[in-house]
């Protein structure tokens, strides 16, 4: 009996030293991995938006940068809201262990704060006099803050503290998400005359035409998801523009319009109103796209959810089915929406975002968007979507015809 129990004590002591080793070879094999960077001359950071390799910042020479991966051509590196990446080269050492020592600080934890910057504006190791610095980040960036010490904001630039002035960049408002519905020539000579939905074809005209002459590039939600999960940066003037409902009038007027000026859209389809093609065209009434109509405009319109058969409300207390209806039945619906929509798509995967009819919403609807695979959800509450906020209840802007170009300009910019 004794030799059985020494024997079981010599057994678990040989294991508590066997995961001993585990763990300690799984440390060293986590610190080999770590690696740091010194670049010998200055190196551009580049970082995709829009679809479009951007420059977003320089890497300045002679300081130490941390690698978190790399391929063959490129070193990612950690930069503003994700990664940057840079080019591999002759210029570009790998750091020595005591460079790494000598220069590893505590990285500082992002808040919810953001800065844009104005121009380019140079990042600094400290804030005293003795300061040197050690990036640069172009103009028009957005970048995530730690926080605010005295005149500075803090920031992780490469794996290091870093410090950029306040009078190089100001607060980000938020990206405006703006919603439109329908649009006509003469509104006024139609049954829409008095609609808030319904704005003249001319208006969105001049409000697209300042977007692309002020430097505001259109994005997706795709891009606008990522940049969210700290998965992307941005620049400082982007936009995303939505219609609900996916009117005709989005093919008639809206196309063409944004083609002009390569400019991207999400339409946000009710997908039990989708046919086959499109009824035909009448200002006196109101049309769906159809499947038909749908693919001769994916070039500029990204497709999403409105909900399958749930726009609508109970006939005697007008409560939308959103909120009537339980977390199954909600549920089954996105999921028939999905197949529904990515039809003409062929790729249902891709129906990841809804708008809530009447922007109206409880919390059993956002855990049936949840389960059904829906990754962002949109209301129709006033405001601009901000780094930090729920994903299930993001605010839009939308856009009437009584609004004018100065409150379109407010709204772009958050300040509406």
């Amino acid at each position: 009996m004794l030799k059985g129990f020494c024997i079981n004590i010599l057994l678990v002591v040989c294991l508590a030293v066997a995961s001993l080793f585990i763990v300690q070879g799984k440390e060293a094999q986590a610190a080999a991995s770590s690696k740091w960077i010194v670049t010998t001359q200055k190196a551009p950071v580049y970082d995709y938006v829009d679809g479009k390799q951007v420059t977003i910042g320089t890497l300045l020479a002679w300081q130490l940068y941390e690698v978190v991966t790399e391929d063959q051509n490129y070193y990612y590196v950690p930069f503003g809201n994700a990664t940057g990446f840079i080019k591999k080269g002759a210029h570009i050492k790998t750091a020595t262990k005591k460079q790494i020592v000598q220069s590893k600080s505590k990285k500082p934890v992002n808040s919810n704060l953001s800065i844009v910057t104005k121009t380019e504006s140079i990042v600094f190791n400290r804030i005293d006099k003795k300061q040197k610095a050690i990036a640069l980040v172009k103009g028009n960036i957005r970048y995530p803050v730690a926080r605010k010490i005295s005149n500075w904001y803090l920031v992780n630039v490469g794996g290091q503290l870093g410090y950029i002035h306040e009078s190089k960049v100001y607060e980000d408002l938020g990206i405006p998400v703006l919603m439109y519905h329908h649009m006509l020539e003469q509104p006024e000579q139609t049954p829409f005359e008095k609609n808030s939905m319904v704005i003249k074809v001319s208006e969105f005209q001049k409000q697209m035409d300042y977007l692309k002459q002020n430097g505001w590039k259109t994005i997706l939600l795709q891009e606008l998801d990522r940049y969210l999960n700290n998965e992307q940066n941005l620049t400082g003037k982007v936009a995303v523009i939505t219609f609900d409902d996916n009117y005709l009038s989005m093919q008639k007027y809206a196309y063409p319009i944004l083609k002009e000026n390569n400019q991207k859209a999400v339409s946000f389809v009710i997908g039990g109103k989708t046919r086959s093609f499109a009824q035909s065209w009448d200002p006196m009434t109101l049309q769906y796209m159809g499947y038909k109509e749908m693919k001769e405009t994916i070039d500029i319109f990204d497709f999403q959810h409105h909900t399958n058969g749930m726009h609508l409300r109970e006939r005697e207390t007008l409560i939308p089915y959103l909120i009537s209806k339980t977390q199954k039945e909600i549920e089954l619906d996105l999921i028939k929406g999905r197949e529904h929509i990515g039809k003409p798509l062929e790729d249902p995967s891709s129906i990841q975002y809804l708008a809530y009819p009447w922007g109206q919403y409880s919390s059993h609807t956002i855990q049936a968007a949840k389960a059904a695979g829906i990754r962002l959800a949109f209301t129709t509450e006033t405001g601009n979507v901000q780094r930090g906020d729920q994903p299930y209840i993001l605010k839009r802007q939308g856009i009437g015809p009584y609004h004018t170009m100065d409150d379109f300009v407010k709204k772009i910019e958050g300040r509406y």
